[in-house]
């Protein structure tokens, strides 16, 4: 729901579908919406979700889930696709509760409906996964993950 205007509203889902970024479907007298895959912009729309809304924002607002220093999601986490059992759908870096990281990916698993694999790891392992070259972590790097909370920069600097 919505405060604004519902003509300013199908203004803008008009803008959107014509810029291809958006798809429409009537079924009876409801308008659905949806984005575009294949719109040059659909990963841009579905990181930022993310990074607004679910886990991302759940983890992020988490008042005593410690200082997360990095949060990176899985293409297939981001897509909601099946994934091999020993794929990572997550890695989260910092000074972390992993009790409170625990219980938001609970709630994340029950909406989902799958169980969702996750590393929480400070600094200094994610330094010596990497120099050890740990084969769950090379894999995870391999699929090109999303970051959500971070930059990429400092996945490079750590």
């Amino acid at each position: 729901m919505t405060l604004e205007e519902i003509n300013s509203v199908r203004r803008e889902l008009d803008n959107l579908k014509k810029a291809g970024i958006i798809e429409s479907e009537a079924r009876g007298n409801r308008l659905y919406y949806w984005a575009n895959k294949s719109s040059s912009l659909f990963n841009d729309l579905l990181v930022l979700a993310h990074k607004t809304s679910g886990l991302g924002m759940a983890i992020k607002d988490k008042e005593n889930i410690g200082r997360v220093k990095m949060m990176l999601f899985s293409y297939n986490f981001l897509t909601n696709q099946p994934r091999s059992n020993d794929d990572v759908d997550i890695v989260l870096v910092g000074d972390i509760s992993l009790r409170e990281v625990e219980s938001a990916i609970k709630k994340e698993e029950e909406k989902r409906g799958r169980e969702i694999n996750y590393m929480v790891m400070d600094k200094k392992e994610l330094q010596l996964r990497k120099q050890k070259r740990d084969p769950f972590l090379i894999d995870f790097f391999l699929a090109c993950p999303t970051v959500i909370i971070g930059t990429p920069q400092e996945i490079i600097n750590i």
